[in-house]
């Protein structure tokens, strides 16, 4: 069952970029009738905002903001908060992850709706306990990650925006544990392996308002 449950959890992103990927978002233009050419439309907005509607089924609420300073840069700032259920180890480990992440996109097209590339700096922290036959034991596993991303934004002219992007970065974690018998260090390895398996992946398919 718990196996089952974390194949879930490790397909979720894979079917997210899927589905994007499935879906043809043709940009809104105007017809050039001396070239006969196709124009992008630049969106006038400056600010955008987004949840993952799809991280709710898993227990995964995710929110960001994302403003746009001239024509190329943008900086979000993003908010990820993470139920994790008791299915990762014998010790069935009650846990779950708060995160901020500070991410800076450049903007390849020009405006909010256009491919962009970028650097990404998170600060993730999930607390846990358990209980085991040589006792209870909490622990405490803050992580720092620093990378890349790439994306695309797309805007209607209604304002509705659609977000999809892919990072990978380096992630340095610092475990403190308040019982460090074998049995709870077993444990907790056994929840890393199979929770924090892609501790340097940043992903996001949001949808939101852009204005």
């Amino acid at each position: 069952m718990k196996k089952g449950f974390t194949k879930v959890r490790r397909s979720y992103v894979v079917a997210l970029a899927v589905l994007l990927f499935s879906v043809k978002v043709n940009a809104q233009s105007t017809l050039n009738t001396n070239k006969e050419e196709k124009e992008k439309w630049i969106s006038p907005a400056k600010t955008a905002i987004n949840v993952c509607p799809g991280g709710f089924f898993m227990g995964f609420y995710s929110a960001n903001v994302e403003h746009l300073f001239g024509e190329n840069h943008g900086v979000v700032l993003r908010g990820d908060l993470e139920t994790i259920p008791q299915s990762y180890s014998d010790a069935e480990i009650d846990a779950n992850g708060k995160a901020v992440i500070l991410n800076y996109r450049y903007h390849i097209g020009g405006g909010l709706n256009s491919s962009y590339a970028g650097i990404f700096s998170r600060y993730r922290k999930i607390k846990g306990d358990g209980t085991l036959e040589s006792g209870k034991f909490n622990f405490s596993l803050p992580e720092y990650t620093i990378g890349l991303n790439v994306g695309k934004r797309w805007i209607w002219k209604s304002g509705i925006t659609l977000n999809f992007a892919l990072g990978y970065g380096y992630a340095i974690d610092n475990l403190t544990v308040s019982n460090s018998s074998q049995d709870a260090m077993d444990a907790i390895d056994v929840f890393r392996d199979d929770y924090t398996f892609m501790n340097g992946f940043l992903g996001e398919f949001s949808l939101g308002y852009a204005f």
